[in-house]
C-alpha cells in the first residue's frame, strides 16, 4: 500500500492572509480535514478556507482572525491533515516548492507586523530541523483589549483629568449604558437607525427603513433614530445620555460606517448589531487589511469586532470585509447592498431624472454630462484633503464649451475646501458637492471619471464608461494601498496626467466586457430586491430560499 504524504508547493502572505497551495499523495478516496496544530499549547486552529480539487488543495487564513475572531498565539503550529480513520500527516515541502523559509521580515512566506517592543505580530514559515516538516512559527505581543468597563483607578483619572478626559469620558458613556442595559428589560421589536457620520437617515438604512414601513412591519417593530452629522461633533450631556439609553435598551441596531462609540461597550446576548457600510464592493484596503500602512489599527482593537451580521454585495466582497473588519465570515451575508436597488427600478429612475434635470437645468441640453467624483487623501476625516492642482478647470471648462458638455464635481464629503470654478466656466461646471445621495446623480451621468473611490460599483450597474484619473497612484498605494492590485479592480482605462484625461475622455474608449466581468465579479445579485433580503434574512432571521 502506498504512503500518504501532504506535500506543500507554494507559500505566500498577502497582507495577514496567509495562502498555501499543495497536494494530498495517495489520499484518494479519503475524507480529510486540514488543521494548524501548536504542540507547545495542545490547541489546533482551523483556516477559514481549505479547498480541495482532485489532490491539490489550497488553504487561505486571515492570521489575525482565526483564533476566535482574534490573533494566533505564540507558539509552533504544524499543518496537520487527518483523514477519515483520524490519521495524522505533517505537511513538507514538495519538489515543486520554489525559493527558501527563512526567518527574514521580507520573505513572502512571513508576515511582520511591529507596533511597537511590546506590540507585535510576527509569523514566519520555517522546518522542522529534524523532520523537515513544515511549520508556521508565531511570535506575538499583544496586549489586553482596552475596555472601558475595566476597573481602573478613578481617583488617577481625577488628578489627572485634563490629560484622561476622553477617557473619563469614555467610562461615564460605558457606565450609563452598563445601566441601562441592566435596569431596561428588553422586548425583542426595538430598532435602532444610527450614524456618526450623517446629520439625518439615508444611504442603505433610509432604503430598509421605508422598505420595512412599506411592508407593515411598524406594526412589529419600534423604530428609534440617533445621528450625528459627522465623528468629530461633540454631543451635549443629554444627547449622550440618550444615546447610552438608546444603545442599550435596544434589540437591533443598524450602523452605517465606522462608529467609535459602538466599539466601547458590550452588548447583552441576543442584540443584533449590522453594519450596513456605507461602501460597496472590495476597493481600498481597510481596518487589519493596512496593518503596515498609516493609521492602520492596533492588534488588540475593538473595532468592528461587535458585528454581528454585514450585508455585502458578493462573495468576493464578503472575504475582503471579513479580512477588514477581522470577524469571521459566517457573520456576512452576500444578498446585496440596499441603496443599489434603485439601479433597477425605472419608476424610480424616471423620476429621479426629472428632478435632477430640475435641480440643474443644464443637464437637460448638455450633449454629455461628466461627473468627477474623487476620494480624499489624508488619513481620516480630520485632515482630509484634495490637490485640486492636479485639475485644470479652466482647460476642461474650455473643452466642456466648445463640446457643450457638462461637468458635475463631486468632492468627497470629507473634503471641506471649496471647488474654485472660474467664472467664465459656471454654465459648464457645476459643484455638486452639497447634493447628499450621489447614487442619485448617477442617473444623469454619462461618463464618470473617478480615482480610488467605491462609487464604481454602482456606477457599472449603468454600463457606462469609466476612466480612473490616478495621478498619485503609487503614494497612494504605499499609505493606503487596494485589496487586489489597482489595475486588476478598475473595468476602465488608468489615466496619468491631466492633459491624457481631456484627451481620452471624449473618445469612449473602454471595453464593455470589462466592464460585464466587472459586474458578475462583484454582485451576485443584479434584480433589485437587496432590500428584502436584508430584511428577510438578517432582521427577521428567516432562511433564504
Amino acid at each position: 500500500m502506498q504512503q500518504c504524504s501532504v506535500v506543500i508547493d507554494k507559500i505566500e502572505f498577502k497582507r495577514i492572509i496567509l495562502h498555501l497551495e499543495g497536494r494530498l499523495v495517495n489520499f484518494k478516496g479519503k475524507k480529510t480535514k486540514l488543521y494548524f496544530r501548536c504542540e507547545e499549547s495542545q490547541t489546533s486552529i482551523v483556516p477559514q478556507h481549505y479547498d480541495v480539487e482532485g489532490d491539490h488543495f489550497r488553504v487561505t487564513m486571515n492570521v489575525l482572525s482565526v483564533n476566535n475572531e482574534s490573533p494566533m498565539v505564540s507558539g509552533n503550529y504544524y499543518l496537520t491533515v487527518e483523514d477519515d480513520k483520524q490519521q495524522k500527516y505533517h505537511a513538507t515541502l514538495s519538489e515543486r516548492f520554489e525559493g527558501e523559509l527563512n526567518m527574514e521580515p521580507d520573505n513572502p512566506a512571513n508576515v511582520r507586523i511591529h507596533r511597537n517592543q511590546g506590540h507585535y505580530f510576527h509569523g514566519f514559515s520555517i522546518l522542522d530541523l529534524d523532520t523537515e516538516e513544515y511549520i508556521l512559527r508565531i511570535r506575538a505581543a499583544i496586549p489586553p483589549k482596552q475596555d472601558f468597563y475595566m476597573k481602573r483607578n478613578f481617583r488617577a483619572w481625577k488628578a489627572k483629568r485634563k490629560k484622561h478626559l476622553h477617557e473619563i469620558k469614555g467610562f461615564v458613556f460605558v457606565s450609563l449604558f452598563n445601566f441601562f442595559n441592566k435596569v431596561v428589560k428588553k422586548k425583542g421589536n426595538k430598532i435602532l437607525f444610527a450614524s456618526g457620520s450623517r446629520a439625518e437617515i439615508g444611504g442603505n438604512e433610509e432604503f430598509i427603513y421605508k422598505r420595512m414601513i412599506e411592508r407593515g412591519l411598524d406594526k412589529q417593530f419600534k423604530f428609534r433614530f440617533d445621528f450625528k452629522a459627522n465623528i468629530t461633533e461633540k454631543r451635549g450631556i443629554f444627547k449622550k445620555i440618550r444615546f447610552a439609553y438608546l444603545l442599550a435598551t435596544s434589540d437591533i441596531i443598524l450602523i452605517d460606517d465606522y462608529y467609535p462609540d459602538i466599539y466601547q461597550v458590550n452588548f447583552a446576548k441576543g442584540v443584533k448589531i449590522i453594519q450596513v457600510w456605507h461602501a460597496c464592493g472590495a476597493f481600498k484596503a481597510l481596518g487589519l487589511e493596512r496593518m503596515d500602512k498609516p493609521g492602520a489599527p492596533p492588534l488588540n482593537t475593538r473595532v468592528h469586532k461587535c458585528y454581528t451580521a454585514v450585508p455585502v454585495s458578493s462573495e468576493h466582497s464578503l472575504r475582503h470585509h471579513a479580512e477588514a473588519f477581522g470577524i469571521d465570515e459566517s457573520k456576512f451575508y452576500p444578498v446585496g447592498i440596499p441603496r443599489t436597488d434603485i439601479f433597477f427600478d425605472e419608476e424610480y429612475k424616471k423620476n429621479m431624472v426629472e428632478q435632477l434635470h430640475e435641480t440643474f437645468p443644464q443637464t437637460k441640453t448638455a450633449k454629455k454630462v461628466y461627473m468627477y467624483a474623487p476620494t480624499f487623501r489624508g488619513d481620516n476625516a480630520v485632515n482630509a484633503y484634495f490637490p485640486f492642482d492636479r485639475i485644470d478647470l479652466k482647460k476642461w471648462g474650455k473643452k466642456l464649451k466648445e463640446e457643450g458638455s457638462l461637468l458635475l464635481i463631486k468632492m468627497h464629503p470629507f473634503v471641506r475646501e471649496k471647488v474654485q470654478i472660474p467664472e467664465e466656466y459656471k454654465d459648464y461646471i457645476i459643484d455638486a458637492a452639497s447634493y447628499r445621495e450621489v447614487n442619485d446623480l448617477l442617473f444623469i451621468v454619462d461618463v464618470l471619471i473617478t480615482d480610488y473611490s467605491s462609487i464604481i460599483y454602482e456606477f457599472s450597474l449603468l454600463r457606462r464608461p469609466m476612466y480612473f484619473y490616478a495621478f498619485d497612484r503609487n503614494m497612494y498605494v504605499s499609505t493606503r494601498d487596494f485589496y487586489e492590485t489597482y489595475e486588476d479592480i478598475v473595468p476602465g482605462k488608468i489615466i496619468k496626467n491631466f492633459d491624457e484625461l481631456l484627451d481620452t475622455i471624449g473618445k469612449d474608449d473602454y471595453s464593455k466586457e470589462a466592464l460585464d466581468a466587472f459586474i458578475r465579479k462583484n454582485f451576485t445579485y443584479t434584480d433589485g430586491k437587496a432590500t428584502d433580503r436584508v430584511i428577510d434574512q438578517i432582521i427577521l432571521g428567516k432562511d433564504p430560499e
